[in-house]
């Protein structure tokens, strides 16, 4: 009997080890996204699943958590701001941005099409996702999509239009 609780208790504990290297794992990967521009590390939040679980953890450090250090004590207000968790996140996004930053700067340089496929990727990744969340998927929907991407096709359409006019009267075409 001792022997079978030894056992759950040690399985809890490297369940939840292992819960916490995924999400230190997750953490990195937003930190990558954060160190390339037009990525968001809430994108990659979202594919991953943990996006709801950051920001209500987040939302948990307000002032009145924050004074409860005071009454209650460290470990309560840990605890109510899911503490470990932002710790394997944020912990995650700072090792990621230490340890990647030379090598995604040297991929924009060198490999710019492998890189900028990869993230479009991800961005379509979760596209998908928040589509299938989507309920129900109707005809407004569609019509709202629809108008968005046209929206935004035309606002790049006139940036790309005004950057390459002002590169062109910055420099005389020779």
């Amino acid at each position: 009997m001792i022997s079978l609780i030894l056992v759950k208790f040690i399985f809890n504990r490297v369940k939840l080890k292992l819960t916490y290297l995924l999400t230190f794992i997750k953490g990195m990967a937003m930190g990558i996204a954060d160190l390339v521009p037009g990525i968001s590390g809430g994108t990659i939040a979202l594919i991953t699943g943990i996006y709801q679980e950051l920001l209500s953890s987040i939302n948990q450090l307000n002032i009145e958590n924050i004074k409860s250090i005071r009454s209650h004590g460290f470990v309560y207000f840990w605890k109510a701001i899911n503490g470990p968790f932002l710790f394997a996140i944020f912990g995650g996004i700072l090792t990621s941005i230490l340890s990647f930053s030379y090598l995604l700067e040297w991929l924009i340089q060198n490999e710019p099409v492998a890189l900028w496929s990869f993230f479009f990727g991800l961005l379509l990744a979760s596209i998908l996702f928040l589509a299938r969340s989507i309920k129900p998927f109707g005809t407004k929907t569609i019509l709202l999509i629809v108008i968005g991407v046209k929206i935004v096709f035309r606002a790049n359409l006139r940036v790309n239009f005004l950057t390459n006019k002002n590169l062109s009267k910055s420099r005389p075409l020779t």
